[in-house]
């Protein structure tokens, strides 16, 4: 899973329903009021304020939304007044109501600035306010199709649920994964100049979370790993995921992106220390084989890639074991190429007889197959059989279906190993069909293997030219 599919999880998973949540708690109408105190001043509205507040119940319950807004827009305010304030917080709640969460923006951020001003609402209700706001960005940025506008977005944002957490002692999970989460996107809203700074940001306020809750969301893990990989963090990634795993062993795409990352870790060090990169190699092996035993990673291409890794790790005998059973048993495809790398590594292990059965075996399975055949001749040719490699290599040509080897190379093999075989008249054939692929013309040892055989037939037609009788040499 990229960094991309974590963060969008988690946006889908957090987002909608705190705003959501936000909405619901518009249903009541009430009037903020300042509780008096030493230093606090006391502040009602005014006579027509309220008269107009007591109106809007009935139509609440009416759920007579827009009623409500027209009541609220034929009060006759004051500017700057607690009246406006009360109204724009109203406004906002009936917008939020609607699900016109956009619309709710404006009238709240109004409302708050009232009240930072003159100090109209108590600080838990400005809070409230100010959590909403940067919710309602959040969604704006995370939603919004227009590169120019997101930025600004995730920044009001930012600035709105800094201030929440600022003042707020004890703040929600949620809260805090959605701060850490827009720091994360407006860090990377650029792929060409990515704020480090800002990553690292948001990475020690999902690293405090997770330190300090007893109990922390998956979605702080999420998140983590999202921001190691965006450092390129592998090695804290691969912690991460294995503590992840422990937990909640049934995520697939976890065991996946584990043994990716055991491998980019071992691709990472084989240069610099060899002994290291084999152990990640073998970290990679054993998580998919864990991942199997939970039925995960088991499909045939999953399978082969096991195959692959045990045969990077110069397991040669398990892992030709595993590609021969798994191709027999169905469990990794019966595929031409897959049979011709069984034979490759047979013979990479030393085992020509055993990569020669294989491949035979494999002819039966892909009879119209002349790869195969190519590959058999090859092998022969190493164990020094000629005269299979020549059968082979002319079955090849008869076959055809050549899935690397060139027509041009097939050819040539059939002419050097009948000359070989001392085959004059076959190498010769071959020669003649080889002259006609274009790659004749570049090959030096194509022309010198022409040259000696067209060279042995001419010396054979020399000797078994017939002599001339003495007397009729004499008398020219």
């Amino acid at each position: 899973m990229s960094d991309h599919s974590h963060l969008s999880a988690i946006r889908r998973w957090r987002l909608a329903p705190v705003v959501t949540a936000a909405a619901l708690t518009f249903a009541s109408c009430v009037v903020y009021a300042q509780q008096p105190g030493p230093e606090k001043k006391s502040f009602q509205p005014s006579t027509k304020t309220s008269e107009a507040f007591g109106k809007l119940k009935p139509l609440q319950d009416s759920q007579n939304w827009a009623g409500m807004l027209t009541l609220l827009d034929g009060i006759a305010i004051e500017p700057n007044s607690y009246d406006e304030a009360l109204i724009l917080d109203m406004k906002a709640k009936i917008y939020g109501m609607t699900n016109q969460l956009g619309k709710a923006i404006a009238p709240w951020e109004r409302a708050v600035e009232l009240s930072d001003k003159y100090g109209y609402f108590p600080e838990k209700a400005v809070l409230d306010i100010v959590f909403f706001l940067g919710q309602l960005y959040a969604q704006e940025a995370t939603t919004s199709k227009d590169p120019k506008l997101q930025p600004g977005y995730f920044t009001k944002a930012l600035t709105y649920f800094k201030r929440f957490l600022d003042k707020t002692p004890k703040p929600t999970p949620e809260a805090v994964s959605t701060y850490a989460m827009l720091l994360y996107y407006k860090a990377v809203a650029d792929p060409n100049k990515v704020d480090q700074v800002m990553l690292q940001e948001a990475r020690k306020v999902v690293e405090n979370a997770l330190t300090t809750a007893i109990k922390p969301k998956e979605s702080f893990y999420q998140l983590l790993l999202a921001l190691q990989q965006q450092q390129n963090d592998l090695s804290g990634s691969a912690e991460l995921l294995e503590l992840l795993l422990k937990q909640t062993p049934n995520k697939k795409d976890h065991w996946q992106m584990l043994m990716g990352l055991y491998l980019q870790l071992g691709e990472k060090v084989k240069e610099k220390d060899p002994t290291l990169a084999r152990e990640y190699l073998v970290r990679a092996i054993l998580t998919a084989e864990r991942a199997q035993k939970l039925n995960f990673l088991n499909t045939p291409k999953d399978n082969m890639n096991l195959v692959s890794l045990y045969l990077l790790a110069n397991q040669f005998t398990k892992g030709t074991e595993l590609l021969y059973n798994g191709m027999k048993g169905g469990t990794i495809e019966s595929l031409p190429h897959n049979w011709r790398i069984l034979g490759r590594y047979y013979q990479e292990a030393n085992m020509n007889a055993e990569a020669v059965k294989v491949l035979q075996e494999a002819t039966k399975v892909f009879p119209t197959n002349g790869e195969l055949e190519v590959q058999i001749a090859q092998i022969y040719l190493q164990m020094e059989k000629t005269k299979e490699a020549f059968e082979h290599a002319k079955a090849a040509m008869t076959k055809g279906n050549l899935e690397g080897t060139k027509p041009y190379g097939v050819t040539y093999l059939v002419a050097y190993t009948a000359y070989e075989l001392g085959n004059i008249d076959e190498a010769n054939a071959a020669i003649g069909s080889a002259e006609k692929f274009e790659e004749s013309k570049k090959d030096q040892q194509f022309a010198r293997l022409r040259d000696v055989v067209r060279e042995a037939i001419a010396e054979r037609e020399s000797k078994n030219k017939p002599k001339e009788e003495p007397k009729k040499a004499a008398s020219r």
